[in-house]
């Protein structure tokens, strides 16, 4: 029986990198915006809550549309992965209630170790087309790397159960 989720924790800078060209024209500024617009549609079909995670300082405030969504920025002591993985480790038990969307591959560990649930950016992207919330000829074009394909350095990925054996290995010591 698969789990539901009742929160989507978004990795905002690495979604923004996988739907638009940042530094094409178009402020930052304006992609959160964006990005912040399409979350709020998400929210409103899907009745989840999302948490929207940048990296820095506070930015201007956060658009306030219907469907609203949380807006965090990690501080200047943190970065948004960070402030992601202490949140999901934060959940305890319910972890599992827990969705984040990031390509990034330390995120995926450690969501996974907690037992969250974990989503690429890629992944999602397709959910956004599927429930009419992007228009695919809205995303960039271009080849990009997936979460599953080698480091670019060639070296080889460590398994899932491994990254959880270091995890415990590491929470016991606490």
């Amino acid at each position: 029986m698969a789990t539901i989720c009742r929160e989507t924790v978004v990795d905002g800078y690495n979604l923004i990198h996988k739907l638009w060209n940042p530094g094409g024209g178009e402020s930052m500024a304006a992609l959160r915006e964006r990005i912040e617009l399409l979350l709020s549609a998400y929210r409103r079909k899907t009745r989840r809550h999302v948490t929207l995670v940048y990296d820095g300082g506070a930015g201007p405030k956060p658009l306030s549309v219907g469907g609203a969504i949380e807006v965090i920025f990690s501080g200047s002591s943190g970065t948004a992965d960070r402030w992601i993985i202490d949140h999901v480790k934060s959940t305890g038990s319910r972890a599992d209630l827990v969705s984040v969307v990031s390509s990034d591959l330390e995120i995926r560990r450690y969501v996974i170790a907690w037992g969250g649930q974990w989503k690429s950016s890629e992944s999602f992207i397709e959910e956004l087309e599927t429930l009419g919330i992007l228009n695919p000829g809205k995303v960039r074009q271009g080849k990009r790397r997936t979460p599953e394909s080698p480091m670019k350095n060639g070296t080889q990925q460590i398994s899932d159960a491994e990254v959880d054996r270091w995890l415990r290995l590491f929470d016991k010591k606490k």
